[in-house]
């Protein structure tokens, strides 16, 4: 399939809902299983085992059909995605208009934070592109309208939710890093066994100021950090950052 044959593919299919789309892409067999439900499988698969293993022939394993029939639903790897995205947008709550903008912004990047941990393929997925279906635009609106009334103007709205985002992705990251690092021991289990072998080799005196940090990081959490309140303390100052530079944030 071409690139434009692609992209005409792609919007027919994430609209279908809304256009009445017949489900399938292109001719082939006649079809048991409906876009949603791949969609929905490919969504489990990526849950899973991340965005790499979701192949079109792990995906046709999986729904049970044979290894070409799952293009007669979403024509190309790429489509496959942008639906998943597109989908998983569609189930997350609307943002909501809380007594102060500052409120709001803050809980509107935890709930990208949380749908993103909950999802942690999306952070690999590509994503200048993803904002063409109905889920991924309706949550863009109801971002915009957080912002309607600040006294700036629509690039700089735009810039404004792209910082936002970047903060919660990142903060995702870090943290699913960390869940994936401390699978087979706790993080007080690793420090336990890391922790002496560290000073053993370390230069005495050669980090003072690592080593005070550290160790009262440490002995406050019993481990290297806590990534919810890394994640806090940053959009607490990055919010800091945006009233002092845009009036109005704390205003009801």
């Amino acid at each position: 399939m071409n690139p434009e044959d692609e992209g005409r593919a792609l919007v027919r299919l994430l609209w279908r809902s809304e256009t009445g789309e017949p489900a399938r892409a292109r001719k082939g067999p006649k079809q048991r299983l409906t876009v949603d439900e791949v969609v929905r499988s490919a969504i489990g698969l990526a849950d899973a085992e991340g965005l790499a293993a979701v192949t079109m022939r792990a995906l046709s394993a999986r729904l049970g059909v044979g290894p070409m029939s799952v293009y007669t639903y979403v024509p190309t790897r790429d489509v496959l995605v942008a639906l998943m995205v597109d989908a998983v947008a569609q189930e997350q709550p609307a943002v909501r208009r809380l007594t102060t903008l500052r409120e709001s912004l803050a809980a509107a990047v935890r709930a990208r934070r949380d749908e993103y941990l909950v999802h942690t393929w999306l952070l690999d997925a590509p994503s200048w592109r993803d904002v063409l279906g109905p889920g991924r635009i309706a949550q863009y609106e109801a971002q915009l309208a957080l912002l309607e009334d600040l006294p700036i103007g629509d690039i700089e709205r735009d810039w404004l939710l792209v910082l936002l985002e970047s903060f919660a992705a990142g903060a995702a990251r870090s943290a699913g890093a960390r869940g994936a690092a401390s699978r087979p021991l706790t993080d007080a289990q690793w420090w336990g066994v890391v922790g002496p072998e560290l000073a053993a080799v370390m230069p005495p005196g050669g980090f003072p100021l690592a080593a005070r940090v550290g160790t009262a990081v440490g002995e406050y959490y019993s481990a290297p950090g806590d990534p919810d309140a890394g994640f806090e303390l940053g959009l607490q100052v990055l919010l800091d950052g945006l009233e002092a530079r845009i009036p109005g944030l704390s205003a009801t």
